[in-house]
């Protein structure tokens, strides 16, 4: 009897003492953050920890049931699925068709009862639970609450009329954000040391000096994006972190950082459409660029005899990547990581035309999160595109990586496609997966994008096989790192160049062949190395700049970013490259590092 006690004595001060550790010590460390010897991650590889398991996508899509809520958390727990991130919803049909959550519901007490529930259920399973900072998407409206409260964040663009005049003609200019004239040369491009701002604010005449000139009214347009919210407005995150985000610190701030690990941000990226504009943009322009961004607009939609329309467009998609990388991403992601917590992004990766107009610079945005991750869609998984990019960051930086899997996949769904996926994002890096997603409402005639990942499929059963793999292949993948010798460079600035069409076509997308080709040689660059059992990094101009030319311990020629070791630098047809970064390229082949060239340079 006495020996009983003894043991269920120390039974009881090891729950309490894991419990303390869960609930967040003072210099314990997160999970998602530890790095193991190979010694003890080889002990560890049967039974990894429950955080690399596969987290749920959890859509609250329905009236809150608090007893509903901890039962389903509960299966999935038995399942060793991890509650994964409540996400608050609606459908796009009408409510009569589909059910939504009570929009008065989100963030309210109710609300936090259940995200209690399910915080309980997960700590006593030894899992986490986590959150998504949006109702709905994209994040950063507060489900309109941020408009409600400041209206003057509301998206903007710059719309433009053009105006061709010769000398002597006397125009009456309309009221304009601002009103820019050049003159034009007999070729018909403008001559960008003739460029100069002639009006702002009310309607003004203006009488044309000699030659043939071009006269730009640009004038401020409330840009329809789903978000509606301004991006580039560091204003915005004043307002969304306290509605979004500090109402979770007051109900549930005692599991933030140990129990409630990390934050979901859905928000594929969307700085705002084309001509994005906020009154911080020009002040931020002149702060990096030292130059007035007013006064070279008009080189984003037109070209001039100089060629400086290049940097010009260069440096508007910089500073507009710096602010929506810094004050949206970055605002929310420091917020977190004061709070031991990770911010996952799942930006998208599908083109550099597309990376352009939705995240300006794909590269810098995912470097500012604690956990990048990729938006995964249906069978997407099979093409290595969409992860290579995100994966290149996350082995530089030393992050874990993210991807949301198989939504909107349909209801054809099935345990092979399911192992399927698994095979292919673990050899794409993958460290933390989310399959997209259970729902909260249980009729399953009115869910808007199946799959559903719950227990009316005859697999459900059986998920702990998958989930272990999945938790193994996770663990091993987190603690481990990618072993290549071939570097394939990021063409995106020489995308920035040909942006023209971006900004002139009627909806942005529009981009000439040579994008096109830039773009198609790189994305096939990937696929032609990886079905060549050939892996491979990117790097962009930031990590070009770090690498050093060094010879390694058989006296071979290197290019050297922290720890990668590179003897090959693989070029896609380029249009523009900084002077920079292309003497540091023939430093590299000068020293004996192979520069391989797939087209182009020019």
């Amino acid at each position: 009897m006495c020996i009983l006690k003894r043991v269920l004595s120390v039974i009881l001060i090891t729950v309490f003492f894991q419990q303390i550790v869960i609930a967040g010590l003072p210099n314990s460390k997160p999970e998602w953050k530890k790095k193991y010897e190979y010694k003890q991650m080889r002990k560890m590889f049967t039974q990894p920890p429950m955080f690399y398991a596969p987290h749920s996508f959890w859509f609250w899509d329905t009236a809150i049931d608090t007893n509903q809520i901890a039962k389903m958390a509960r299966e999935m727990t038995k399942q060793r699925l991890n509650p994964g991130y409540a996400h608050p919803r609606h459908s796009e049909a009408p409510a009569s068709a589909f059910p939504a959550l009570p929009r008065e519901q989100w963030l309210s007490p109710l609300w936090f009862k259940g995200i209690e529930k399910a915080v309980e259920v997960a700590q006593n399973a030894d899992m986490t639970f986590g959150y998504c900072d949006e109702y709905w998407w994209p994040s950063g409206r507060a489900d309109g609450r941020v408009l409600q409260q400041a209206p003057e964040l509301e998206a903007t663009s710059l719309v433009w009329d053009r105006i061709m005049a010769k000398g002597g003609d006397i125009l009456k200019l309309p009221a304009s954000k601002v009103t820019v004239a050049a003159k034009i040369s007999a070729e018909g491009l403008l001559l960008s040391k003739t460029l100069k701002i002639i009006g702002e604010g009310k309607s003004f005449k203006w009488k044309v000096p000699t030659g043939r000139w071009i006269i730009y009214s640009y004038k401020i347009w409330k840009s329809d994006i789903e978000s509606k919210v301004n991006y580039l407005d560091p204003k915005l995150m004043d307002v969304f972190i306290p509605i979004a985000h500090e109402s979770y610190q007051k109900y549930v701030g005692k599991y933030m950082g140990s129990v409630i690990p990390g934050v979901f941000v859905d928000n594929e990226g969307d700085y705002g459409f084309k001509m994005a504009w906020s009154e911080y943009l020009p002040r931020r322009y002149r702060q990096l660029k030292s130059k007035d961004i007013r006064l070279y607009l008009p080189l984003l939609t037109k070209q001039d005899q100089e060629g400086y329309w290049v940097k010009a467009r260069y440096d508007w998609f910089d500073v507009v990547s710096d602010i929506y990388t810094n004050h949206f991403l970055g605002r929310v992601n420091d917020w977190l990581a004061k709070r031991n917590m990770y911010y996952i992004s799942n930006l998208w990766e599908e083109s550099l035309l597309l990376q352009t107009q939705a995240v300006g610079d794909f590269m810098r945005a995912q470097r500012r999160v604690t956990m990048p991750g990729n938006d995964c869609l249906m069978m997407y998984s099979q093409n290595v595109h969409d992860f290579k990019e995100t994966q290149s960051v996350c082995e530089f930086e030393n992050r874990p990586f993210m991807s949301e899997l198989m939504g909107v996949a349909g209801w054809q769904m099935t345990p092979a496609q399911m192992k399927m996926t698994l095979n292919a994002v673990t050899a794409w890096g993958v460290t933390h997966t989310v399959p997209h997603g259970i729902n909260l409402n249980r009729k399953l005639e009115t869910i808007p994008y199946p799959p559903d990942w719950y227990d009316e499929n005859p697999y459900w059963r059986y998920l702990h096989l998958w989930t272990d793999f999945a938790r193994r292949a996770s663990f091993v993948n987190r603690q481990g790192q990618l072993q290549t010798d071939i570097l394939l460079f990021n063409p995106l600035e020489s995308i920035w160049a040909l942006s023209e069409g971006y900004f002139t076509s009627p909806g942005g997308d529009e981009w000439p062949q040579k994008a096109v080709e830039i773009n198609n040689t790189y994305s096939e660059a990937m696929n032609v190395l990886t079905k060549s059992w050939l892996d491979y990094l990117i790097a962009d101009k930031y990590y070009l700049d770090k690498a050093q030319i060094i010879k390694s311990e058989d006296g071979e020629t290197k290019l050297k970013i922290g720890k990668y070791q590179f003897s090959l630098l693989m070029l896609p047809p380029l249009f523009v490259l900084s002077r920079s970064t292309a003497d540091k390229i023939v430093r590299f082949a000068e020293s004996g590092v192979y520069v391989l060239l797939l087209g182009d340079l020019a």
